[in-house]
């Protein structure tokens, strides 16, 4: 009989109905014969989680069980706080996955098999195989190891102790997925554990595709603008994160509430290694951006769920 149970979370926030529709049904194949729980947690598009929920009301009790989440906070930092706290449920393994991440069927698997052969791994990656920079940025990770955040996994008993421990991600950041590598392969405790790389095996079996970004068209053109002021804003949580964890060594549930916070305390005890990354003009942008008051009031309301279609591993057995 098999046993073993998987968590499938997908995050979502800006997907049309069709691409989000096209990764479950991605994830749902990826889950063939395995029982599993998969979490469509929209954020901040209460329109989009209303129409996902209603198209896969009318599915078959078959497969996994699907479940639909709004957050009405538009952060992705906030909805996987909100996953690790009150909705992910039990598992061997947990998997996160984009809402435009289309997996190849076996990734999951894969990953699955990498966790058996690799005790001393907390966490897996998948690895990009789509858009012109798949190519090197999978041949970096292979050799230097790394996170991406279209598809990575966690083993159950670490996300539960991540949980437990009260690890969360700071609201508003943006370079989230390199942040929990760095906890992984700092056993969760930077005081009393040095860096250990093989706490996050990359799994290049485990893919995806997606639709790349088409030139000719204007909202590609807007789309990459802002990931690049996303990106410079990342560089700042990335020297903030590192200082927290790797030079102060500090834990990573001490981390301050906001990447705002974060990359203020930074900025005001390393004043001369802030000056030197704010000498380009995006990251100047980005500081300043950091720096308005954000409203995170939405952050107390409680996940509400908008369907809960049980699968066929929960099913009351027919005599």
């Amino acid at each position: 009989m098999n046993t073993r149970r998987w968590s499938v979370a997908i995050f979502t926030a800006r997907e049309t109905p069709e691409t989000l529709a096209e990764t479950i049904a991605a994830a749902e194949v990826a889950c063939a014969d395995v029982p599993s729980t998969i979490d469509i947690i929209v954020n901040g598009n209460r329109a989009l989680a209303e129409t996902i929920a209603a198209s896969l009301e009318r599915g078959p009790l078959s497969g996994p069980r699907l479940r639909v989440w709004f957050i009405a906070l538009g952060d992705k930092s906030h909805a996987w706080n909100q996953y690790i706290e009150t909705i992910a449920p039990e598992s061997d393994v947990a998997f996160f996955i984009d809402g435009y991440a289309r997996l190849v069927p076996d990734s999951l698997r894969s990953i699955e098999q990498v966790f058996a052969d690799q005790p001393e791994a907390w966490a897996a990656s998948g690895v990009p195989t789509v858009g012109r920079s798949a190519k090197r940025l999978r041949g970096r990770m292979q050799s230097e190891g790394g996170i991406h955040g279209n598809l990575y996994a966690l083993r159950g008993s670490v996300l539960a102790m991540l949980k437990a421990r009260g690890f969360r991600y700071p609201l508003g950041m943006y370079r989230n997925d390199p942040l929990l590598g760095a906890v992984v392969c700092f056993s969760a405790d930077p005081g009393a554990h040095r860096w250990n790389a093989k706490r996050l095996a990359v799994v290049p079996a485990a893919t995806w595709t997606n639709e790349t970004l088409r030139w000719t068209r204007w909202s590609s053109v807007v789309t990459q603008w802002k990931r690049m002021q996303r990106q410079a804003q990342g560089a700042l949580e990335n020297a903030a994160v590192r200082q927290h964890l790797a030079l102060d060594r500090l834990s990573p549930e001490s981390l301050p509430r906001t990447a705002a916070e974060l990359v203020a305390r930074w900025r005001a005890t390393h004043p001369d290694e802030a000056l030197a990354l704010l000498r380009h003009p995006l990251r100047r942008h980005a500081a300043r951006q950091l720096a308005l008051r954000r409203d995170w009031s939405l952050a107390e309301h409680a996940p509400q769920i908008l369907l809960d279609r049980k699968g066929a591993a929960d099913q009351e057995p027919r005599f």
